[in-house]
């Protein structure tokens, strides 16, 4: 997750790493952990290529907001679990906007030895650099865990769904969408036109925000069906102190295997975390 936040050093390594809210962190990285400890036997069966890509990679280190705890972000916390296993990454991509939160990112990735290659960039612009440097016999993992709808381009999706054995974690901001659905009804442009292109055609104003914003998330799994990927049917609701819902995490696939794999790694006692 990339965005303009509150920095702090980091005591261990003294580099740079975000401030952030408990929900942005423990809940989502437990489940990515669990995701890839648990697909480690189908990824070793991968020998030409087994990739990890996270296009919005942050500072790799967090800080959670009104406590001295810090967690490793994303690509850390994937790059430490897959090492416990033999089928661990053979090609690390990250990448994000801000070139002071990547470059932390690259070193704290570079010391704990992975093959880590890293671009500053939009997400939308980052994808065309990897994407030749994936090979279609490979098994591929993205995670797209972006600070808002608006940051995700639907054309990412679209063109990651061109690798046969590509699985795509994403961070599916309802807050965001649902704040901002009923205002981009009325508006000429609207940054959930990058997320779901075409999305005014079936959305229409409703009773509820609730119900446009549902409306909207129908609109946007047709598209991944589209691409012949699939929304897998969990998607783990992440909510913050007062119970209300931030956003879902979710996986795209289009393997009956790696959707078994996602519903089991979300069933977890979250009482365990904290």
């Amino acid at each position: 997750m990339s965005v303009d936040a509150e920095i702090v050093r980091d005591p261990i390594d003294d580099l740079p790493a975000m401030v952030v809210g408990r929900w942005v962190t423990e809940e989502k990285h437990q489940i990515i952990k669990r995701y890839i400890d648990a697909s480690w036997a189908a990824r070793q069966k991968f020998t030409s290529q087994r990739t990890y890509i996270d296009l919005f990679a942050g500072t790799g280190r967090v800080k959670v907001k009104h406590t001295q705890r810090f967690f490793d972000g994303g690509p850390l916390a994937a790059w430490r679990i897959a090492q416990q296993k033999r089928g661990t990454f053979s090609d690390f991509f990250v990448a994000d906007f801000n070139r002071e939160y990547l470059s932390a990112c690259d070193a704290r990735l570079t010391k704990l030895g992975a093959p880590v290659r890293s671009i500053v960039g939009r997400a939308d612009e980052t994808i065309d650099w990897i994407m030749p440097q994936l090979l279609r016999s490979g098994l591929h993992l993205a995670l797209l865990d972006p600070f808002n709808a608006g940051h995700l381009h639907f054309a990412i999706i679209e063109k990651l769904s061109a690798m046969p054995a590509m699985d795509i974690v994403v961070h599916l901001s309802t807050g965001d969408i649902q704040r901002n659905i009923a205002a981009g009804l009325d508006a000429e442009q609207s940054p959930l036109d990058n997320f779901a292109p075409g999305w005014r055609r079936v959305v229409k104003k409703q009773s509820s925000k609730v119900a446009m914003r549902n409306a909207f998330i129908r609109h946007w799994r047709d598209m991944v069906e589209q691409v012949g990927m699939r929304v897998c049917e969990t998607m783990y609701p992440v909510r913050n102190s007062k119970g209300s819902t931030m956003y879902w995490l979710c996986l795209i696939s289009r393997h009956s295997l790696a959707e078994k794999l996602w519903r089991e790694a979300c069933q977890f006692d979250t009482r365990n975390l904290f």
